[in-house]
């Protein structure tokens, strides 16, 4: 019986008690906790949209390549860097799940790549040549896996189930850090010192790793994590875990990965291309543009705020991940088909309206999502990095094929129009993949 009782006491219950400490979490703890993550995803999602998507395409026209040119050499650029972050950020996941250190498995990794993603955004204000744009975003992206992948493992290694939507909303407050980084494209678009957005950018994407780990309470060293293992085997073990997850008891976290690469998809073949969108598709100028981006950007930001601030919590409430996404990619379809039907600001505006919504509600569950979906045995042992990897390359792979297919159509068919159908088939087939999960409600 004492047994028993002993053995009882020592179970950790992932629902109530936080994974690393085995104790639950207080208020104070949560709000720490969701203070940083929300800095993060604001501060890295602006910098990627001021730098990436807005700034980069202007610098293309700026350098002398036409509208077509400047489209085809965008989709290039940003496909052949997601590849790299679509490698990087699985493989950093991996290596980081047998980190050995006094400062524990993630934060060596988060604070490396905050470094070296501001170094790549920094540098492409300096390059004027396409070749040398991608080098630099290549650069920004091997930053941006070794910031990303560890900061969304410790949703699985460190925060307890029962708030584990509330503080996937803060991560995906990401959706905030759109209209952030779209309203402050408007301040340099256009402007004599519009390249000193990059600069801009590249502070607050270093910023986006370094303040949270100021924040979050410390990560407890994994220095004596190896079990006795010689400096070799452990390097042995780390290089296998690079292996693909085994499909035999991870058939839902396929699903969630294969659902969560439409879904995004789906959202940044549009939004990645508003600029050219008001300029190509509506008729604006670049002065017009940069106005009409921030009306858009505020329009998102409130709307995005909204649906993170409802969505997280209602899931954790409801128990249920589920039923927050089949809303958002109701309000995915409805955004894409508004300028469709209206040709003009306003319907881009309405698409930023009813997109920037479903995104807020989705992205605020998508972390929790991806985590409930592990593997028991690796959420036990610690070793999630691998999976929120693979499942942020799953994110990459999504937006590694929106550029390159709203490119393709938009050369192909001389307009947008067929992008917005596509984007709207994409969230549809997205939802359909998560609703078949079995295992999370």
């Amino acid at each position: 019986m004492q047994t028993a009782q002993s053995s009882a006491a020592s179970y950790v219950d992932p629902d109530t008690l936080s994974p690393e400490t085995g104790e639950p979490f207080s208020k104070a703890t949560t709000a720490r906790y969701l203070v940083a993550f929300v800095i993060f995803a604001i501060l890295n999602c602006a910098a990627f949209v001021l730098n990436g998507n807005t700034l980069m395409p202007q610098h293309l026209r700026d350098i002398g390549y036409s509208e077509t040119e400047a489209t085809t050499a965008l989709g290039t650029i940003t496909s052949l860097t997601a590849i790299v972050g679509l490698l990087s950020g699985y493989i950093w996941g991996a290596f980081s799940d047998h980190t050995r250190s006094r400062f524990g498995k993630r934060t060596p990794w988060i604070f490396a790549g905050s470094i070296v993603a501001g170094i790549g955004l920094y540098l492409l204000g300096t390059f004027g040549d396409v070749p040398s744009l991608t080098a630099s975003y290549m650069l920004n992206n091997l930053g941006q896996g070794a910031i990303q992948t560890p900061m969304f493992a410790i949703l699985a290694d460190r925060v307890p189930k029962s708030v584990r939507g509330t503080l996937s909303a803060g991560l995906g407050a990401t959706a905030l850090g759109t209209p952030v980084g779209q309203f402050l494209s408007s301040l340099f678009l256009g402007q004599p010192y519009q390249n000193m957005g990059f600069v801009v950018g590249a502070l607050m994407i270093a910023a986006s790793g370094i303040i949270p780990l100021l924040i979050l309470p410390r990560e407890r060293s994994s220095k004596d994590d190896g079990d006795g293992k010689s400096g070799a085997e452990a390097a042995k073990e780390a290089l296998e875990n690079l292996l693909p997850p085994k499909l035999k008891g991870a058939h839902d976290f396929y699903k969630a990965c294969g659902g969560r690469l439409l879904m995004m998809a789906s959202y940044a073949m549009i939004s990645q291309y508003t600029l050219y969108i008001f300029e190509n598709y509506v008729g604006l100028t670049v002065q017009e543009a940069a106005k009409a981006m921030g009306t858009l950007s505020a329009v998102t930001f409130v709307v995005s705020l909204i649906g993170l601030a409802v969505s997280g919590p209602l899931s954790d409430k409801i128990k249920a991940r589920k039923t927050p996404i089949a809303i958002a990619c109701v309000l995915f379809i409805i955004g894409t088909l508004c300028p469709v039907m209206f040709r003009s600001v306003n319907g881009v505006l309405l698409y930023a309206a009813f997109a920037g919504l479903g995104y807020g509600v989705y992205i605020a569950v998508d972390g929790a999502l991806n985590v409930d979906v592990i593997p028991e045995e690796a959420q036990h042992n610690r070793t999630g990095g691998k999976y929120i990897g693979f499942g942020n390359l799953a994110n990459t792979c999504g937006q590694v094929l929106a550029p390159a297919t709203t490119a393709m159509l938009v050369a192909v068919t001389g307009s947008y129009y067929t992008a917005f159908i596509v984007s709207a088939l994409c969230a549809l087939a997205g939802v359909s993949l998560i609703l078949w999960i079995k295992s999370v409600k």
